[in-house]
This record gives structure tokens, C-alpha cells and sequence, in this order.
């Protein structure tokens, strides 16, 4: 019981954090970057309580998965450890987690938008249109366990320590408030250059409003390949960032 404690505060003060921050930037800089809201309309009514109600229960599933991946780890099952290693090798382990996360997220999410499944387990986070921060956990807990699987998947097979997992797990949160915070912080030009292949929030916002499309997590690669980026985004983008 203290190890599900341990880890659903820790899952519920990394997400109020990072939703707050945002959601603070936004109540505090918000007139300044109007002309940068992806969408202009207001948050839905009775919307950031029904983010946060669901993002809580998110947090308790991944608390949930977190303790058995952790017991399980003691018994030998899951290749977790605490020992020191090599700095290179904690690094290659943090980036090999974001790279196969997105892999990973890319391909179950868009699964989930297949008929059968949207409303079985997608719906509920696409219920906010113009999402805000706080969307960043709003999941239906069916699709809140296909999200918080990858972890003890990928520790099945792979050695990793678990402060490279808590760093992991804290840039995860970290990108995905950036992804919904409804505000493109990123510079003009930035989908033409050489950091093109990272995602923006645009990206993830016209995913929101558009439903279809852009399903990549961190990269756009996977929707570059599969064709699945939307034919707006970089359009849109450049109006956004470029308009004076």
C-alpha cells in the first residue's frame, strides 16, 4: 500500500504541477498571446472540472500499474534497478523511452480512433474540443491502461533505472501540458527547420479540433510516413507564429 501511495501522489503532484504552470501562464500571459491561441472560442462550460475529474482517475490507474510493475520488478519479472550504471547508458535509456513512447503512442492512438474503439475508449479526452492543460490526463480509464502498459512493456524486456524512468516519466508530462495548453509557443519557421520532425502544440490542437490526423506524441515522423498529417498544419502554424 505504500508503494501505491508513493507513486499516485507522485503521478498527482508531477500532473497539478505541470497543469498549473500552464494553466498559470495562460490566466497570466493569456492577452499577450492571443494572436497565438490555436483556437479562439473559450473552454467549453464545466470543462476543467471534467478534465481534472478524469485525470484523477487516470493518476490512480497509473499509481495502480505503477505498484505492480514495481512488485513485480522485485520478483525478477520486470528489469527495473537502482544500482549506478553508466551516464551514457541512463541517457541512451531516457531517449530510447521517448523514442519508443511515441512509437508506441502513435499507433495504439490511432487504433483508438477506429470506429469500434473511439467511443469505447477515445471519446472522453476528445470531448474537449479546445482542450486546456489540465486535458493532459483526462482519459477514459480504458484508455488510461493502454497508455500506462507501455512502461511495464518496455521494462519486460529492457534494463531501466528508475531515475531515468522518473526523468522519462517528467518529460512525458512536461511535452504533454505543452501539447494541450491551446497557446503555439514555438518560433516561425520551426516546422520547416531541423527540429521539423518534434511535434507543436499546434499539431496536437488541430488533432483535437479536427479529430482525424497528426496522432504523433513527440515526432511527426510516423505521420509523415503513414500520410496522416494534417494538410493545414503547417499553413496554420505559420499564420499563427508570423502574424504580427
Amino acid at each position: 500500500m505504500s508503494t501505491f501511495l508513493f507513486l499516485l501522489s507522485l503521478e498527482n503532484v508531477r500532473y497539478a504541477l505541470a497543469a498549473a504552470l500552464g494553466f498559470g501562464a495562460l490566466v497570466v500571459w493569456g492577452e499577450r498571446w492571443r494572436r497565438r491561441r490555436v483556437r479562439p472560442e473559450p473552454l467549453g462550460r464545466g470543462q476543467i472540472r471534467r478534465e481534472v475529474s478524469y485525470s484523477v482517475v487516470t493518476a490512480l490507474i497509473f499509481a495502480g500499474v505503477g505498484t505492480a510493475t514495481a512488485y513485480g520488478a522485485r520478483a525478477g519479472i520486470f528489469h527495473l534497478y537502482v544500482h549506478e550504471n553508466s551516464p551514457l547508458y541512463f541517457a541512451l535509456t531516457v531517449a530510447l523511452l521517448i523514442v519508443l513512447q511515441d512509437a508506441y503512442f502513435y499507433w495504439t492512438h490511432r487504433a483508438m480512433h477506429h470506429r469500434w474503439l473511439f467511443r469505447r475508449m477515445h471519446l472522453v479526452h476528445h470531448l474537449s474540443r479546445n482542450p486546456s492543460p489540465w486535458a493532459a490526463y483526462a482519459f477514459a480509464p480504458a484508455e488510461a491502461f493502454v497508455h500506462a502498459a507501455f512502461v511495464p512493456l518496455v521494462v519486460l524486456v529492457m534494463p531501466v533505472h528508475h531515475v531515468a524512468l522518473f526523468v522519462f516519466l517528467t518529460f512525458m508530462i512536461v511535452r504533454n501540458v505543452l501539447g494541450h495548453l491551446g497557446v503555439e509557443l514555438f518560433p516561425a519557421g520551426f516546422t520547416r527547420g531541423w527540429l521539423r520532425f518534434s511535434t507543436t502544440t499546434t499539431h496536437h490542437a488541430l488533432h483535437h479540433y479536427r479529430v482525424r490526423g497528426n496522432y504523433g506524441l513527440y515526432f511527426t515522423w510516423w505521420d509523415r510516413i503513414a500520410g496522416t498529417t494534417d494538410p493545414t498544419y503547417e499553413t496554420t502554424f505559420d499564420a499563427l507564429t508570423t502574424t504580427p
